[in-house]
């Protein structure tokens, strides 16, 4: 049986989670007594400036726990300060909710196409590939998004490039390059708002490009064993995904060869496929904080780049 965790060191943990709760308390009252004073407008601009206040601090909050893990360890999972959950901060006439969550997590679409964009990485889109049909939708729709981000007008057999798009009741042309944002993906062709839902938990374009086995989900986990060509020596069942995620429960992955720790399978698997595609840590961060003051509602929905002890915003989105 693997070793668990000492206890000192979840007493550590605990305490640092404290500390930072107590941490995201302050900055919202700070930044509340600073803001109110310039809410000119009528009770509802005034409520609706103080939830965005109350939104903004639980950001800050977010930014302090990232930077402050950097320097704990050199691998990220889902038992550290900004992957804990943490329950709404009750503030007496507001709340606030945080909820962090790395984007290595998932699979990057824009690395499906080659850093010249001329053609696809035929590997990574093995794995979207995988994904689509993980999540029963059409593999063909992995053709669709490859035009969006190659730079031809030569449409695959199951993609779309200009010509269709121009067709269309509000035309406009395919992008030919990088997506800039996840939602950009509704622009591509079979891209329903259903598509869109069921596929946008596990798809990221901030990420390294590569998937972090401490974080990713089980069906992230499963696609990762498609492109093999001719080495083929089989593909990642939903069973042996799950013993990756029990795995790494009580034993985190350190470096990405411990994989092969977990099965004689992953062992050959990691040798023809996996060592070029898993991580152990996490660069990219999805923050959303919601912060809710007298009934009124603002959430800010962000992704930071870490590095080193800095954050930056990649993007930035006040609902």
């Amino acid at each position: 049986m693997r070793a668990r965790r000492a206890g000192c060191d979840k007493g550590v943990v605990l305490l640092i989670t404290l500390m930072i709760l107590v941490l995201i308390v302050t900055l919202v009252w700070e930044i509340f007594r600073v803001g109110a004073r310039s809410a000119q407008t009528g009770a509802f601009g005034r409520d609706s400036i103080r939830a965005g206040l109350v939104a903004e601090a639980g950001i800050a909050a977010a930014r302090v726990a990232l930077r402050e893990d950097e320097g704990d360890n050199n691998y990220d999972t889902l038992d550290e300060i900004w992957s804990r959950p943490v329950p709404p901060i009750d503030l007496g006439e507001g709340t606030i909710h945080i909820v962090v969550e790395d984007e290595e997590r998932k699979i990057n679409i824009n690395r499906l196409v080659l850093t010249n964009g001329n053609a696809p990485d035929d590997q990574r889109l093995a794995v979207f590939q995988r994904l689509l049909e993980i999540l029963d939708i059409d593999p063909s729709l992995a053709d669709a998004v490859v035009d969006w981000l190659d730079n031809d007008e030569t449409p695959r057999v199951g993609g779309a490039e200009s010509a269709f798009y121009l067709s269309r009741k509000f035309p406009y042309k395919s992008k030919n390059d990088l997506f800039d944002t996840v939602e950009e993906l509704r622009l591509v062709r079979g891209v329903t708002q259903e598509v869109f839902e069921k596929i946008r938990p596990f798809i990221t374009v901030y990420s390294s490009g590569k998937v972090n086995i401490n974080t990713a989900p089980a069906q992230v986990l499963m696609a990762l064993s498609a492109g093999q060509g001719e080495a083929d020596v089989g593909e990642i069942t939903e069973a042996l995904a799950n013993e990756i995620v029990e795995y790494r429960k009580d034993a985190p992955f350190q470096k990405i060869e411990e994989i092969k720790n977990v099965s004689p399978f992953l062992s050959d698997l990691y040798k023809t496929v996996l060592r070029d595609l898993l991580d152990v840590r996490g660069t990219a961060f999805h923050v959303r904080s919601t912060g809710e003051f007298t009934g009124t509602v603002r959430v800010i929905d962000s992704v930071g780049i870490r590095a080193g002890k800095a954050i930056h915003w990649r993007y930035w989105r006040v609902e």
